[in-house]
């Protein structure tokens, strides 16, 4: 009887990782991947702030990001990847995903964060995990493997731990207006991971991505275009449009790439998880960045943070890794 695969000291394996003589990325490439996107995505919570609060109109913003992000994406499709040749069927399927991520996800995302604070996003987000493994699992009508959701509660708990969400008063504690946008772009951005998935296998994850963002961004076009023709420009402060310039080159070029390039040797579930990360991520980043001065110390690192930090490595490494 042929013996299960295994790593060295270890009987657990990455989910849907091919052996190494199969293809495809390797384990420590796909993990510094994983590193390199929780990082970008949590700075997004920061400068996202900053932008919704310097512009003030978030239809123009995410035409903005969206637009920048679809003009250096087709520059790569022109350079980088051959162009796309889709059939009718898959650019439906575009215009699915093109709905999704920006007049949905990103509108969503930047609405909110007019009215809310950056922490409660970074948890609100952290729901991504279980939305993909629910709808994942009703698509599939199968059941969520058990190891699976200890995981995603495992790591949702570490979250909560970070946090806090019962502390700070009750301007803090109540549910804003803000949290319902977020939560609007956290069940937009579970349904473009779950259905991106597919296409991300069958095409380019560039071709992909930049194509979403164009429809997506034509979609938005008629709501925002005249308030964009009279945008005060003069008056939007420099942070604000740095802040852009990262929304629309890090997080919805850099980031979104590295997502779909994951989708394409991960399950949608396995990449969603690593969201997970992102709270203690923004948290110690706001504790470095308040070090230096640039901002106002918003959270101590104390043992609940510690403590919440190693339930979410735990939980995101059970998700990650099955018997083999």
């Amino acid at each position: 009887m042929r013996q299960p695969d295994r790593f060295p000291g270890n009987t657990l394996r990455p989910a849907s990782l091919p052996p190494a003589a199969g293809g495809g990325l390797s384990r420590a490439v796909l993990y510094s991947l994983m590193a390199l996107h929780v990082g970008g995505a949590s700075a997004t919570y920061i400068f996202g702030k900053a932008a919704a609060l310097g512009f003030d109109n978030p239809e123009v913003l995410t035409l903005l990001r969206a637009m920048g992000a679809a003009v250096i994406f087709l520059f790569l499709t022109g350079t980088v990847v051959p162009k796309p040749r889709f059939s009718l069927r898959e650019w439906g399927h575009l215009c699915w995903l093109g709905f999704l991520v920006v007049p949905l996800n990103q509108y969503c995302f930047i609405k909110g964060l007019q009215y809310t604070v950056p922490s409660h996003p970074a948890l609100l987000y952290a729901l991504t995990p279980m939305g993909v493994l629910l709808l994942d699992s009703l698509l599939k009508k199968s059941r969520p493997p058990l190891a699976k959701i200890v995981g995603v509660v495992l790591a949702l708990g570490g979250v909560l731990l970070i946090l806090r969400p019962w502390e700070g008063g009750p301007e803090i504690r109540r549910i804003r207006t803000g949290d319902f946008w977020i939560l609007g772009a956290v069940l937009s951005w579970v349904c473009y991971t779950v259905a991106a998935r597919e296409s991300s296998r069958k095409h380019d994850p560039i071709v992909v991505t930049a194509w979403s963002l164009v429809i997506g961004a034509l979609m938005l076009l008629p709501i925002a275009g005249r308030d964009l023709l009279t945008l005060p420009v003069a008056t939007i402060p420099a942070a604000a449009w740095f802040s852009l310039a990262w929304l629309a080159v890090v997080t919805s070029v850099i980031m979104m790439l590295l997502w779909n390039v994951l989708l394409h040797d991960l399950t949608s579930v396995e990449v969603a998880v690593c969201t997970n990360a992102q709270p203690p991520a923004t948290a110690l980043l706001t504790a470095l960045l308040a070090g230096v001065g640039w901002l106002d110390r918003q959270q101590d690192l104390g043992l609940l943070f510690f403590s919440g930090m190693l339930l979410v490595i735990f939980g995101v490494m059970i998700v990650q890794f099955r018997r083999a």
